[in-house]
Order: structure tokens, then C-alpha cells, then sequence
């Protein structure tokens, strides 16, 4: 659906307030931030998988692609569709470590011609190709795909079923689904102000999304609630913010939204209202 209404009488999201969320929207939050994003997180644009707690950003996003490739169970030169490619890391770790043949899409212009540059610098060009495509209206090719990576982009999708009925569609036989996902319910305030911030017609629960992958005709194989891995992610996030200091006061209403969204996304995990879970599954 894509007008949800966000349920609250102690949060600025107020009883009846409506996400108005399309492709557009999303576009242009991603546009907007593009230099952002990569000054407070880099290149990598997904949560980083923290084992004592220590490690440093990238170590710890290098390590959450490990444990999703191994969560998966991904074979060496699979054909991976990575939706929601953000500046091409994902898909060229899977090149450089496995091999693999990745097409990426991604709704950004100004991060596709970031993410087409360092590709096209890297020893994997030939591995890789990139489009500009909105993941709702891609015409995804029949049993095509060994691997859909889905991390942390479902959340902007309005129509989830119908995304999964599509990755069902282009994965191959005995293809796979990796689903990294901020799940929780809309009936929680604190979900709903994560959804407000960071422009998502609306955060699902884990079994929402087990709902979801089962309709369309994919089993799942494994479920993995890795928050207290990641939350460091945004305590470091929200440490680079706060050195930024004062300079917020002269950057765009977007930036300031996106900064303040740190500390809603924090104290949603802290809540438990919310969690992030890694889902794989692959196609009966």
C-alpha cells in the first residue's frame, strides 16, 4: 500500500499522519544525500556485522557480506541481481571474492554514475553491469538469475508481495533470495517514525516477509535476527553526525532530517520495536 497511517499520541508522528512514498521520492531522498551517505557511512551502504563490538565501519560491512554469503550459501560465478546496488561495493565484493557475474539496479542517478566510475576503475568491470531502474516496475527476465540480493532496499518497495512474486519469477531453479531487511510493525510508533524518516511506504515484520517469500512460491531456509550485530552501525553513524556539530545548521531540511533519523533509528532497536533480520530462502 502506499498511504500508511502512523499511529502515535507521544511522537511527532501524529495519530493519522500518512507516509506519501513513490519512486520520485525515493529518487530524490537518495539524489539529495548521495554525498552524505558516503561522508557519514562510505561506500558500502548496509549495515556492518559487529562481533565484539570493536571493529572498525568497513571491517565490520565487509563482515556483514560475509556472513550474508555464507547465510546463503552462495556457489562460486553465480549470475546475482542486486537490487538496490548503491555505489557498486556489494557487487564488487561478490566479483572479487566469488566470482561472480553481477547486474545492478539502482533508482539513484547520482549514485549509479558514482557506483559506474568505480566499477568502471576496478579490475571487475567486465564482471558488472549497472542500470538506472525503479526495482517495482523492472521488467525482471525469466529464470535468469542464480542469486536476488536484497539488502536493506526492500523497505522502499510499496508492493512487497509483488516483488517477491517477480524474484521468484527471474531466479533460476534452485535459485536463491537474500532479504536483509529493518523489520517491525506499523502499529509501533517507533517504526513508523524509521519509515517517516527514511522514505519507506511501510516496515514489515519478519513474518510478514516469511508471508510474503512462502505466496510467492519460495521456501525459506533460514532466519537470522542480527540485530544486537548491527546496531553499532548507527552509534557510529551518530558519533560522525554529532562531530559535524554545528554546520547542520546550514545544510538542506533533507540532511537535517537524515541526521536526526539516527537517533530514531536507535532508539527504535533499542525499543525492540525493531529488528533486522537476514532471510534466505530459494525458489521450489
Amino acid at each position: 500500500m502506499n498511504h500508511l497511517d502512523c499511529m502515535s499520541t507521544t511522537s511527532a508522528v501524529t495519530a493519522g499522519a500518512e507516509i506519501n512514498v513513490n519512486a520520485e521520492s525515493i529518487r530524490h531522498h537518495y539524489d539529495s544525500l548521495s554525498f552524505w551517505y558516503r561522508l557519514f557511512w562510505g561506500d558500502h551502504l548496509h549495515h556492518g556485522w559487529f562481533n565484539t563490538g570493536t571493529e572498525k565501519a568497513r571491517e565490520a560491512q565487509i563482515a556483514m557480506l560475509w556472513q550474508c554469503t555464507s547465510i546463503l550459501r552462495i556457489p562460486i560465478a553465480a549470475r546475482v541481481l542486486d537490487v538496490g546496488c548503491g555505489y557498486g561495493a556489494t557487487g564488487m565484493f561478490l566479483a572479487s571474492e566469488l566470482a561472480c557475474q553481477v547486474d545492478g539496479l539502482n533508482v539513484s542517478p547520482n549514485q549509479l554514475m558514482v557506483a559506474k566510475k568505480k566499477v568502471a576503475a576496478s579490475k571487475f568491470s567486465a564482471n558488472i553491469h549497472l542500470r538506472l531502474g525503479d526495482a517495482e516496475s523492472f521488467a525482471y527476465p525469466a529464470d535468469h538469475y542464480d542469486i536476488v540480493w536484497t539488502m536493506e532496499s526492500s523497505e522502499h518497495f510499496a508492493d512487497k508481495q509483488k516483488y517477491f512474486h517477480q524474484v521468484r519469477r527471474t531466479l533460476r531453479r534452485d535459485g536463491r533470495l537474500l532479504l536483509a531487511a529493518w523489520t517491525g510493525s506499523m502499529a509501533h510508533y517507533r517504526v513508523c517514525r524509521v519509515a517517516k524518516h527514511f522514505v519507506c511506504p511501510e516496515l514489515c515484520t519478519a513474518d510478514e516477509y516469511v508471508g510474503f517469500i512462502e505466496t510467492a512460491g519460495m521456501r525459506v531456509q533460514k532466519l537470522v535476527n542480527a540485530t544486537s550485530y548491527v546496531v553499532p552501525t548507527w552509534q557510529i553513524c551518530l558519533g560522525r553526525v554529532k562531530r559535524f556539530g554545528l554546520l547542520k545548521r546550514f545544510v538542506s531540511h533533507e540532511v537535517r532530517s537524515f541526521a536526526d533519523g539516527l537517533e530514531t533509528i536507535l532508539d527504535a532497536y533499542s525499543s525492540g520495536e525493531m529488528k533486522y533480520t537476514i532471510i534466505a530462502a530459494d525458489r521450489t
